[in-house]
């Protein structure tokens, strides 16, 4: 088998919108602290290929998603279920649809953005040779916080605290505390590393208006800096409610932050490339497949109530379109509320008669030997990997979030409260609530994996 790895630039214009953060925050650009890059693997073992392709941008939609594969398989000659799209999920990057409000999409980005990122896979391709695989993993304490069970929003957390290596959340074992690599070399020298952890980019925060990878873009080009022509690719682990230590910060703070928690992290990512073992890749395989989970049962007469509502608050005089009127707490600002007037209204428009709309999720195994990359196409919740790795027949099983998606797989306990991440987040992609997806994707990932044994 060979592997082979490429980048391309995908940095946008200065003066498109960011992703993230808000709805109807206007974050145009305003500078360019790093570019960002498209990333990509190649495995070629006989007739049989594979791409793995990683984005540096907040997410990709499904039909984003769907042009991107299909423009990589005409650059390289593979087909469309074979191209693995990830994406790091940083929130200094372009919007490009998928959430309602959260950035506005830059039709020449949007436009231009499939063949970009594509380049970066036929340089993976044309470079494609054997290679021996070396796995490890090492402790990456006290980068992130859980921000549904510790102090994870860290606005006025102390900033000198913070930035000391040596802090620890009060509750580490809900947190990612390793970092894992799966690294190629060829004649000694390091081609490509693959590193996997579970943390939100978001050490700048809303404030900032820069374009850059956050903490885990800044270390792959720390890491591709000490080991040139190298190619470090991040895949986000399970980070649906894990923030990094630092974030929301002011522009200076964000500044600080971003310096210090990309260091500590690219150390951890170069601990474990010193101890990597080699571990044997004979082949690889893959696995694509779309799944649906049970939503909540709302019905046609339901949401075109919830319509109503929200249409009758923006028809109220004295309205104006400050997005963060409306009081306090911040879910119900009125920007907040237009994001869900217009997830609404999408999810009216793809009822079919009383049948409520339900689109898929994407799922895509891949596996090089003993590591397994099983990817999803939601933000995973932490505690929802645990029942994955015990049911996994894999020696090496990482849970990739966001390939090929936009949203969130909260667990138990944020689909019981019903805010932000169970009920908000689908209705501003244009979706309707999940029912039981703590459930559902677990056992739906646990299944690929046995498929892909």
């Amino acid at each position: 088998m060979q592997a082979g790895f490429g980048k391309s630039d995908i940095t946008p214009r200065l003066g498109v919108q960011l992703a993230g953060y808000g709805p109807y925050r206007n974050r145009a650009v305003r500078e360019i602290v790093a570019p960002l890059h498209a990333r990509a693997m190649a495995l070629v073992d006989g007739r049989k290929r594979a791409v793995l392709l990683s984005l540096e941008c907040c997410g990709t939609p499904w039909r984003l998603a769907a042009k991107i594969r299909a423009t990589v398989a005409a650059r390289t000659g593979c087909r469309p279920e074979e191209v693995f799209v990830s994406a790091t999920h940083t929130h200094s990057a372009p919007s490009i649809h998928g959430m309602f409000g959260w950035g506005e999409a830059d039709m020449m980005y949007l436009e231009t953005l499939p063949v970009r990122a594509a380049e970066a896979a036929v340089q993976a391709c044309a470079n494609v040779t054997g290679v021996e695989w070396r796995h490890a993993h090492a402790p990456c304490e006290g980068i992130a916080v859980n921000r549904e069970t510790d102090s994870g929003f860290a606005m006025n957390a102390n900033l000198a605290e913070r930035l000391d290596p040596a802090w620890r959340p009060a509750h580490p074992d809900q947190t990612d505390p390793t970092v894992r690599v799966l690294a190629a070399y060829a004649r000694g020298k390091l081609l490509g590393v693959l590193h996997h952890f579970g943390c939100h980019p978001v050490v700048y925060g809303e404030k900032t208006a820069a374009i850059h990878g956050d903490y885990a873009g800044m270390a792959c080009l720390r890491l591709e800096k000490r080991h040139p022509g190298a190619v470090a690719i991040f895949l986000p682990g399970a980070l649906g409610d894990i923030n990094p230590k630092l974030n929301h910060r002011v522009p200076r703070e964000s500044r600080l932050a971003l310096r210090a928690i990309a260091q500590q992290y690219a150390a951890a990512v170069t601990q474990a490339l010193r101890a990597a073992a080699p571990v044997a890749v004979p082949t690889f395989n893959a696995l694509r497949r779309e799944v649906t989970f049970t939503r909540k049962p709302w019905t046609r007469r339901a949401v075109e109530r919830r319509v109503a509502r929200l249409e009758k608050l923006f028809a109220t005089p004295g309205i104006n379109d400050n997005p963060f009127a409306g009081g306090s707490p911040p879910l119900m600002t009125n920007g907040m509320e237009l994001a869900r007037l217009q997830g609404l209204r999408q999810v009216l428009t793809e009822f079919r008669g009383q049948r409520a709309p339900n689109p898929p999720i994407n799922l895509h195994g891949l596996r090089l030997g003993p590591v397994l990359l099983l990817g999803c196409g939601l933000e995973v919740y932490h505690s929802l990997q645990a029942p994955v790795l015990a049911g996994s027949p894999h020696p090496h099983t990482w849970v990739v979030s966001l390939v090929g998606g936009c949203g969130y797989a909260p667990d138990a306990a944020a689909l019981r409260r019903a805010g932000y991440a169970a009920d908000f987040v689908p209705l501003i992609c244009g979706e309707l609530p999940y029912a039981r997806v703590h459930a559902e994707l677990p056992r739906a990932l646990v299944k690929l994996a046995r498929d892909l044994a």
